[in-house]
């Protein structure tokens, strides 16, 4: 178990990274599982940061006013996935999906105000633009450090780059095999192999760091 982290609470809001896709366990039900932690998951699959009438799973603020009261110890959190479409789609831009994180931290800083927060940052997505990516990264790690929010930074600490096509068809999925994710993927979902190798030491370490601080 993680040093310090077992019974200790965790909020959890995002995306389908966050949610799982077609599968209802993720990187963050990995992660309470092998620490012992108690997980509350609020993420919608098709969530953005900003707000874009066209996105499917709405707003991730809303997901942080809708959770109960109760604070937890930490809060977990991804963003900017979905929202790579939907600037490179021209349905918002960089500075309003910045400001709209701002308003996504400060209300979580509001509501739970001695909550850990952690931003967990996806790998390098092959199916986003770019561009469109760093720009909305670099937004994302400015924003979160002004605000002394903790960084899981899977982008930044591990190799998982799905702009690779090995590690796409490896460690990504779409669909499920004999009720569980299976490979050949698009690049943007984690299978079990690329939650279990990339995504869960990265955060269970930043878990394990803030709880040890």
């Amino acid at each position: 178990m993680g040093t310090g982290l077992a019974g200790r609470s965790v909020y959890a809001f995002g995306d389908s990274i966050v949610h799982g896709h077609v599968y209802p366990r993720s990187f963050v039900d990995v992660v309470a599982e092998r620490t012992g932690m108690t997980l509350s998951k609020f993420a919608r699959n098709g969530a953005t940061i900003g707000a874009d009438p066209h996105a499917s799973g709405g707003q991730i603020l809303a997901q942080v006013e809708e959770a109960p009261a109760a604070a937890p110890d930490f809060i977990l959190f991804d963003g900017g996935t979905n929202d790579a479409e939907s600037v490179f789609n021209g349905r918002y831009d960089v500075g309003t999906y910045s400001a709209e994180l701002e308003k996504t931290l400060c209300t979580m800083k509001r509501r739970w105000p001695a909550s850990h927060v952690v931003y967990v940052s996806a790998h390098k997505l092959g199916s986003r633009d770019w561009d469109t990516q760093v720009a909305l990264r670099e937004e994302t790690l400015r924003v979160c450090r002004n605000g002394n929010v903790a960084i899981a930074d899977v982008f930044g600490d591990t190799p998982f780059d799905t702009r690779d096509d090995i590690h796409r068809a490896k460690y990504t999925f779409d669909d499920l095999v004999d009720g569980l994710p299976g490979a050949e993927g698009s690049g943007t979902h984690p299978n079990m192999a690329g939650i279990t190798i990339f995504y869960v030491p990265v955060v269970t370490a930043g878990l394990e760091q803030i709880s040890s601080s």
